[in-house]
């Protein structure tokens, strides 16, 4: 007999998400899904990595089509609950989004809309496509740990950026222009460090300012970091910068957004399955916004392994 619970929706709503909309905005959310007729069960996040919890929970009691209200910190918890958990496939699990976040970087890739009701609508168009998943593999306390991204992860200031907006958020800062004020508080602390980096075996071993390995195309509240990343192609877009210093990041702040800072001499870009990073001090790291510290990383794909619910209409497009 299949379980009823398999085409109920589970709703993990992020409280904290956007600096407190996710509490302020609850009662619209789900007055919105109830009128869009979802049968659902609602679980709101208390703590910090509560809702891998939540989503593991979700999946043992039987569900298998989830909602994720909150930004891309909430999906991120909620891919490495997916990920993690051992009672089913990932590829039987389906994720929808509904935007609260700050940036919301990795709706922009899948063109779901920023507002709450036209989120809804594409929730219940039910559009479905399999996406690429991260993996990766590093050493905390000497314990391997593997941790998932579905959207981009960054190494050396691209981290370094992700941890200030952290505690920029954390002191109650909203808005995209704390990812600014990230950005340039970072600029002035930041030292480029001499950085291997391994690419489907091609080596790099020079002074290294960013590394962004990408499955959607944005980070850091709208940046263009990966302009020619595809979600699905089971290949990561990989943009490395080099040494390039104040004068040359601010020459390219505008291509950032657009993409074109690709365009650069000192930035490269390749396909890739195979990521590995690390130098003598190690680098820093971060995946969908969350802070990884300081390590060495393997970085590897799983392609399609994710059914999200997306737009058809608008994916890929430009913002």
């Amino acid at each position: 007999m299949e379980n009823p619970l398999t085409k109920k929706w589970f709703v993990i709503l992020n409280p904290h998400a956007g600096s407190g909309r996710g509490k302020k905005d609850q009662a619209e959310i789900l007055k919105r899904l109830t009128k869009a007729d979802f049968q659902y069960e609602l679980a709101v996040s208390e703590f910090p990595k509560h809702i891998i919890q939540l989503t593991i929970d979700a999946i043992e009691k039987g569900y298998r089509n989830l909602i994720v209200a909150g930004g891309d910190g909430s999906l991120n918890e909620a891919v490495n609950g997916i990920f993690s958990q051992t009672f089913c496939l990932p590829e039987e699990i389906t994720v929808g989004m509904i935007p609260v976040g700050t940036g919301n970087d990795w709706i922009k890739t899948f063109g779901i809309p920023n507002y709450y009701s036209e989120a809804v609508k594409i929730l219940n168009q039910g559009e479905i496509m399999r996406q690429d998943i991260g993996r990766i593999t590093f050493s905390e306390n000497d314990l391997t740990k593997n941790c998932y991204f579905a959207n981009m992860a960054g190494f050396g200031f691209d981290a370094m950026v992700a941890t200030k907006t952290n505690q920029l958020k954390s002191k109650g800062r909203n808005g995209i222009s704390l990812y600014l004020q990230a950005l340039g508080s970072s600029l002035f602390n930041y030292r480029t460090t001499k950085t291997q980096v391994v690419i489907d075996g091609q080596k790099i071993d020079e002074l290294i300012f960013s590394v962004s390995i990408g499955i959607g195309k944005y980070n850091g509240g709208g940046m263009m970091q990966a302009p020619g990343a595809i979600p699905d192609n089971g290949l990561f877009q990989v943009t490395i910068i080099r040494k390039i210093g104040l004068l040359g990041i601010l020459r390219n702040l505008s291509g950032l957004y657009s993409g074109k800072y690709v365009n650069d001499y000192r930035v490269s870009t390749f396909q890739a399955k195979n990521i590995s990073i690390s130098s003598a001090h190690n680098i820093a790291g971060e995946a969908d916004g969350e802070t990884l510290g300081d390590n060495k990383f393997e970085i590897d794909i799983f392609s399609q392994k994710l059914a999200v619910i997306y737009n058809p209409q608008k994916y890929l497009k430009e913002k």
